[in-house]
């Protein structure tokens, strides 16, 4: 923050003159002559100090005297030029710099009848245009124009436009509102009544929809028996026919909402007024469509329990999921075949705590017992016309879906008349959807198969009725044909009453409970065997004795596996343990510690603005992922401070089980800090070693195979008093005169070799120059190169090379300096690294690292959880270095181009350096540049 904006800075700091002068509103010709400088005066340094106090101007056509009363009018009473440059930097769009330019602005703005002057001019003191101000500086500060218009939401909201840098007014105005852009977030709208204030806690429960379908009925029986204990605040995130069902049974219900206002930007708005309203002990998170409310909940301390109805296979985009597996404390599947598709889709989620298979239990009917309306006689006429009163009726039911394999229910009924003819077989299809004149892409196709299929009196659609109590009593077997169906209620329902019911195996989870049980595990035929099917329905159609014993035996598995009031108990007391106090203690103390670094706990630009999200995230995170074998299961998964590896101290504080009670972060702190193979030392800036001997003899070894990127590296080292010679590789003639170009002014000797292309840039450090780093007497030596690709991913990997350059050589700060006094204030050092946020492990290189390291004479095992430097790039003693040194290693020993992203001796060697250094007697440190991420 500049002196402008900050009144305890200098009103003359070099970082001010330099933001001046870089801004462009400052005309040093313009200025000198108008002040009557010399010409090698400091015209930036004058006029922050004196000229702006005299009335002087830094620039022709800006104008002071107007601008100076808006900026004071909001708090920025210093250099008018200075404030001008800080402003632009919030966005990239030219700021008015005087009345006649601002009254451009001004005027289209008004021509948009959105801007109320009254309501702004009551912020401002009088004499001040409203519109003007809100152009010179209240947009940018976030300003309101008016009731009907947020700035900053609607930025949030169009990603598109807050890229581009357009005035968001301005842009609503001219375009927005034509495109149906929203103008202000949904949370202005909506209705957020008071709570009855009867000392029950209060429990979140979150709708993804209204409809009367599974889940939402499954919601409102949770409502319905969770209301017992709690003040229920119910958020509907789309309305439906269960809206007035779910108002009757929770204590407040805020919405619906509608598709359009499913954005990221408008659940978080609506999570913070619902934490501070109503401050929910927990929430549940019905549904994976509910995901966007899920993040800023648990950011704001709202622990999460997600019932996952839904699979990966057909979950589109499947990055939806990602929210709820990476946020929420207890993810609840109704069965295996869910749990299954997330697992393929999201390996590392089978490591991760608090993830539960349990099926719901039956649920009860939503109306009112009285209120449903009886079966008509066409109904009743439909499920036994005349001639079929007394025939084996078949009932399939839900909306016709290609998902629900009504094509399959068809396909059965035909193959039954077929095998037998002498049986009297009626099957009954119950649900809305089936429309042949105007549905073209599911309901015609079933409609040229029941042509085709000769159906003749054993088939029928009926519409879905309110109360399907009628239609059970009627029905002899249920066949449940969905291709995919997690545990349907249509399938608990016909359970429970023991009606017969034939599924798919591997189908939905209905098969996972009758196959439990050997006495009806039969009726759970081959994934989508139509004809075996058909031929289970029969052979209950023709043994009236089969057919009561399997009503009994199906009764008795469904008694016990849905219990609708035991499934809500344990949700409750999974959501009562999420919000444990103890918890939120350990959290509170880790806030308190200012250990957490936001830099390293979140990725670049995503770093929420409430207090405390970075030590929550880290509590969180750990405590789900604590017991993983691999590294990186989430990118959530972050190192919480420098110089800490909660993985290490995990497993070797039995943290690692799942049964642990407690994650690393807060037990280490706990424990007083604890040293230890988790720790290291860090340098940084703000913490450097003390006072150093000797400096050493420094080399660095620089790969490149792009040779583009080295006169950013020649910059960077330039930053840094510490000489340091260079040894360059490349694999060109034509590279090696770039490199020689970009570094013709270095400080210090330069060498370029010629290297083949084996080996990456491993090979030209360990056999281009192994005699320089072993013999060449040098204290210590680097490792770096011009790193352009992670896989596919060119931006990610250009940001990773920044990062590692800027921690490791410098930039903002000279980083060479501080690895030289690090090794020479710590004769112990061996090998250092930048600290990197991520928390990576052996991947698929552990086979091939245990043999280099058998080579080296290794201890063994390596451990499961240890840090590396990624990439290889690196400072480390030549001493520190000599097991892998004395591999001696030839070209001829590196695997040959193009090569596998993992699993290659060069991935092994990376993340061997530590253990070979500390097998040399040294110890590992990290450099830490602040502000650094990635």
């Amino acid at each position: 923050m500049s002196a402008a904006l900050d009144p305890a800075a200098s009103p003359s700091s070099a970082e001010d003159a330099a933001l001046l002068r870089e801004s462009g509103v400052l005309d040093e010709l313009f200025y000198r002559a108008e002040a009557d400088l010399p010409e090698m005066a400091d015209a930036a340094g004058h006029y922050l100090s004196t000229g702006w106090r005299l009335g002087l101007e830094p620039g022709p056509g800006f104008s002071s005297d107007f601008l100076r009363p808006y900026y004071s009018a909001s708090g920025y009473d210093g250099p008018p030029g200075l404030v001008w440059a800080e402003l632009s930097l919030m966005t990239p769009s030219p700021l008015p710099r005087n009345p006649a330019e601002a009254q451009v602005l001004a005027d289209r703005i008004r021509a948009g009848a959105v801007f109320d002057e009254a309501a702004y001019g009551r912020q401002l003191p009088a004499g001040l245009d409203p519109v003007t101000h809100y152009v010179l500086i209240g947009e940018l500060l976030g300003w309101q124009p008016g009731d009907s218009f947020d700035p900053v939401f609607y930025l949030e909201s169009n990603p598109d436009l807050a890229a581009a840098g357009v005035h968001p007014l301005l842009h609503y105005i001219e375009h927005g509102q034509r495109e149906g852009r929203p103008a202000r977030p949904v949370v202005n709208r909506l209705s957020f009544p008071p709570l009855p204030d009867d000392g029950r806690p209060v429990m979140l429960f979150i709708s993804h929809d209204g409809s009367r379908t599974g889940a939402p009925v499954l919601g409102w029986n949770l409502i319905r028996r969770l209301s017992r204990d709690y003040r229920i605040v119910c958020l509907m995130m789309h309305g439906g026919e269960l809206e007035a069902d779910f108002a009757r049974m929770a204590s407040v219900v805020i919405g619906p909402l509608v598709w359009e206002e499913w954005k990221a930007a408008e659940m978080q708005r609506i999570a913070e007024r619902l934490v501070a309203l109503y401050q929910p002990l927990y929430a549940v998170a019905n549904s994976i469509e509910t995901h966007l409310m899920v993040p800023p909940l648990t950011r704001l301390g709202v622990p999460v329990v997600a019932l996952v109805h839904e699979f990966a296979t057909y979950t589109r985009p499947l990055r939806r999921m990602r929210d709820i597996y990476d946020h929420a404390e207890h993810v609840v599947f109704p069965a295996q075949v869910v749990a299954r598709s997330s697992f393929e889709a999201f390996p590392e989620l089978r490591e991760r705590r608090g993830v539960h298979i349990m099926p719901q239990g039956r649920s009860d009917p939503t109306m009112p017992a009285g209120e449903a309306e009886p079966l008509s006689e066409r109904q009743r006429a439909i499920l036994r016309p005349p001639g079929m009163e007394d025939a084996f009726l078949v009932l399939g039911a839900g909306f016709v879906h290609i998902r629900k394999g009504v094509d399959l229910f068809i396909a059965a009924a035909a193959t039954a008349r077929r095998l037998r003819p002498d049986l009297k077989l009626r099957f009954v299809w119950i649900g809305h959807g089936y429309d042949p004149e105007k549905d073209n892409t599911y309901s015609s196709y079933l409609a040229e198969q029941i042509a085709q299929s000769d159906l003749g009196d054993s088939f029928a659609f009926m519409d879905a009725v309110s109360d399907l109590e009628p239609v059970y009593a009627a029905t002899d077997a249920f066949f449940m044909c969905s291709r995919l169906d997690p545990q349907p209620n249509v399938g608990i329902d016909a359970v429970t009453r023991g009606i017969p019911t034939v599924c798919f195996a591997g189908a939905c989870g209905t098969a996972e409970i009758l196959a439990s049980d050997p006495d009806i595990a039969w009726m759970v035929v081959p994934h989508l065997d139509a004809h075996a099917a058909a031929q289970a329905l029969c052979r209950l159609a023709e043994d009236p004795a089969l057919r009561a014993a399997s009503r009994e035996q199906v009764a008795r598995v469904g008694a016990r596996a849905y219990d609708m009031d035991a499934y809500v108990r344990q949700i409750d007391a999974w959501g009562r343990a999420a919000a444990d106090p103890a918890r939120r203690a350990r959290t509170d103390r880790l806030i308190d510690s200012g250990l957490v670094d936001p830099d390293m706990a979140f990725a670049p630009g995503t770093a929420p603005e409430e207090p405390g999200a970075a030590e929550r995230l880290a509590v969180r995170q750990w405590a789900l992922w604590s017991g993983i074998r691999e590294a990186s299961p989430t990118p959530l998964l972050r190192r919480p401070f420098a110089g800490f590896q909660p993985q290490v101290y995990a497993r070797a504080h039995g943290l690692d089980g799942p049964q642990a009670e407690a994650e690393p972060v807060t037990h280490w702190l706990e424990q007083g800090r604890p040293a230890g193979p988790w720790l290291r030392e860090v340098f940084s800036p703000a913490s450097p070693p003390p006072a150093p001997g000797a400096a050493p003899r420094m080399a660095l070894q620089a790969h490149f195979h792009y040779p583009d990127m080295a006169p950013e590296l020649a910059s960077r080292l330039a930053a840094n008093r510490t000489a340091c010679d260079l040894l360059l590789s490349t694999d060109s003639e034509g590279k090696a005169a770039t490199l020689r170009h970009a570094f013709r002014h270095h400080h210090g000797a330069v060498t370029v070799r010629l290297v083949p292309n084996r080996g990456r840039d491993i090979g030209p450090f360990l056999t281009g120059f192994a005699r320089e780093i072993a013999e060449g007497g040098y204290d210590v030596v680097g490792h770096v190169h011009g790193k352009k690709s992670i896989s596919v991913d060119t931006t990610l990997g250009r940001v990773w090379c920044d990062f590692l350059w800027e921690n490791l050589v410098g930039g903002e700060h000279a980083m060479l300096d501080l690895a030289a006094a690090a090794f020479a204030a710590r004769p112990a050092l061996g090998l250092l690294m930048a600290e990197d946020p991520h928390i990576v492990g052996w991947d698929g290189n552990r086979v091939v690292a245990e043999a280099l390291a058998s080579r080296m004479g290794l201890p063994q095992p390596l451990d499961e959880a240890f840090d590396f430097p990624l990439g290889t790039m690196f400072w480390a003693r030549p001493a520190a270095l000599r097991p892998l040194l004395a591999l001696d290693l030839g070209w001829e020993d590196y695997p040959e181009e193009p090569l596998p992203y993992d699993g290659t001796m060069l991935h092994a060697l990376e993340r061997l350096m530590p253990f070979v250094a500390r097998h040399a007697g040294f110890t590992v440190g990290g450099l830490r540049a602040p502000g650094t991420s990635w």
